[in-house]
């Protein structure tokens, strides 16, 4: 991707020594995702193939660092017993509680430190609208980055 990316802006720079406009910057809304369409205007889509997509047009993952701590375990209570069943000495049983612990730390946590692998859903979906840079005389585009924040369709917790 970088490799593409630094061919396309190095041909660029060459030819902006003999060319007032190296590149064109377009305005597009995606049409299709499978395969990508980007309609540009009335007369223009550009088809997958001739689409460059940066990082963040595309689901990608990354490393992600968590640190924390889990919140107090606030199902523990100082007053808790179990019952339990003992034998008196003439062998009978009999039903007794456990003592309660009020020395019992309830303010137990556990730390989180971890880098994990996440997956970011950077895809572009229908309707969004994006920059494109057109590469001076051929049918290449950089697809740069959307106008507005991503369409999301998660579920927050």
């Amino acid at each position: 991707m970088a490799d593409k990316l630094f061919e396309l802006l190095k041909e660029v720079a060459v030819k902006a020594n003999s060319s007032t406009s190296p590149c064109n910057w377009l305005f597009g809304t995606v049409t299709s995702v499978g395969p990508l369409k980007i309609k540009i205007n009335n007369l223009i889509t550009i088809d997958e193939p001739f689409l460059v997509l940066s990082h963040l047009v595309k689901d990608h993952y990354v490393d992600m660092t968590v640190s924390m701590q889990t919140e107090n375990d606030k199902f523990l209570i100082k007053d808790h017993t179990h019952p339990y069943e003992d034998t008196q000495p003439n062998g009978q049983p009999v039903i007794k509680n456990t003592q309660t612990t009020p020395d019992l730390d309830v303010t137990h946590k556990h730390e989180i430190k971890h880098t994990i692998k996440v997956l970011q859903h950077y895809g572009l979906k229908v309707g969004e609208k994006v920059m494109l840079i057109q590469k001076a005389g051929a049918k290449t585009y950089y697809v740069l980055d959307r106008i507005e924040p991503p369409i999301c369709s998660g579920e927050w917790l």
